[in-house]
């Protein structure tokens, strides 16, 4: 990034240049250190209990907290997505790391979907997870 470079070319670079814009233009899937887990999943259940407490029964099914983690490992949530994310397409036919580890078998998002549907079907708890 602009950043990188020595401040004699930063201050030469034409004013439209010197402010990067962050647009997304593509979706990846990604991983996360270990270290940084814990935080990820509280940012989730945090989530997940304030929806519970504004919108009853709170949100149910997938979700995406469009996240940052700036050098300091600190968090910034920027966006939240009541679906799928955008970059769940890019693993459909060789799932996602967690979700391979998770169920020992390529598991894209939709197919874990899938099959959690029909677990609830068959133990008679689809009110459960369904609105």
């Amino acid at each position: 990034g602009h950043v990188r470079l020595p401040a004699p070319q930063q201050i030469t670079m034409p004013l439209h240049q010197q402010i990067p814009e962050m647009t997304v233009v593509g979706h990846n899937t990604a991983t996360i250190r270990e270290s940084l887990l814990e935080k990820a999943f509280e940012l989730g259940e945090k989530f997940i209990k304030a929806s519970k407490e504004h919108y009853d029964p709170g949100i149910i099914g997938p979700f995406c907290l469009q996240t940052c983690i700036d050098k300091d490992m600190n968090y910034y949530i920027y966006d939240v997505a009541p679906r799928l994310g955008g970059g769940t397409n890019v693993h459909v036919n060789v799932g996602h790391p967690y979700g391979n580890a998770t169920w020992r078998m390529p598991m894209s998002s939709g197919r874990r979907i899938a099959m959690e549907l029909r677990m609830a079907a068959e133990q008679d708890r689809l009110l459960e997870v369904l609105t």
